[in-house]
């Protein structure tokens, strides 16, 4: 057998030329469209963090366009937010919120908002994370800014007090406000401060009516309406 000389195979795969690989249909998208793709999953998913894990995972077009302000700004935490909690550290949960907070996620500076105020107990700071939420037109967020105005016997935070076309919607948004301080705090938290608010002296005010309730007056709707809120914490 013939001798070969020592590194004759490696100089003659040096000189082989190498396949260039074929670019996929998504390599070949412009990362606009790749972003807008990402973009609409992660805002119309029911498992909005599960899904845009598993994009991530999958190729890096995907991973680098999950870093896109829009995709931050756009996810649907609304539908989601135990998601984010049961697969990160808390954290990690405050990381990803600041950051879709930071590109706008109204629903993102809303449970930063609440956080500080229920958990931190920064009024201050909450306030600020619930201002840049009803920026927005949050309703949950404009919510809890009318409850903080009653709590504190102010309306320096300036919040009409015709948020809602029913007290139905009002009384789902109190819901969903409600159990996102529970899921904040681990159901942690009484508000003290309900007996410094006092209901209206006319026994008609708050009565139900056949669809809605008839008050006096807006201050008593939501004298009325921060005695349900912490009578249901």
């Amino acid at each position: 057998m013939e001798h070969q000389p020592k590194g004759r195979n490696g100089a003659v795969a040096k000189r082989m030329k190498k396949k260039a690989k074929r670019p996929t249909l998504l390599n070949m998208l412009p990362e606009d469209a790749v972003v807008e793709i990402v973009s609409q999953l992660v805002s119309s998913s029911l498992q909005p963090f599960a899904d845009l894990y598993n994009l991530k995972s999958s190729c890096k077009a995907f991973f680098e366009a999950s870093k896109d302000k829009m995709v931050k700004q756009r996810i649907a935490l609304e539908r989601d937010i135990l998601g984010l909690t049961w697969m990160a550290t808390e954290d990690k949960c405050m990381t990803v919120l600041k950051s879709c907070g930071n590109a706008g996620n109204a629903e993102a500076n809303f449970m930063l908002a609440l956080i500080n105020i229920f958990k931190k107990d920064d009024i201050n700071k909450g306030v600020e994370f619930l201002k840049k939420a009803s920026s927005n037109d949050h309703k949950a967020a404009l919510y809890m800014m009318k409850i903080l105005c009653v709590r504190l016997q102010t309306n320096i935070l300036c919040v009409d007090q015709r948020i809602f076309d029913d007290y139905d919607q009002l009384e789902r948004c109190r819901e969903k406000v409600l159990n996102a301080i529970r899921l904040v705090t681990w159901n942690n938290w009484k508000d003290n401060a309900v007996a410094n608010v006092r209901r209206c002296k006319n026994s008609n005010c708050g009565i139900r009516g056949w669809d809605s309730r008839c008050f006096c007056s807006e201050d008593c709707q939501w004298n009325h309406e921060y005695h349900e809120f912490c009578k249901a914490t």
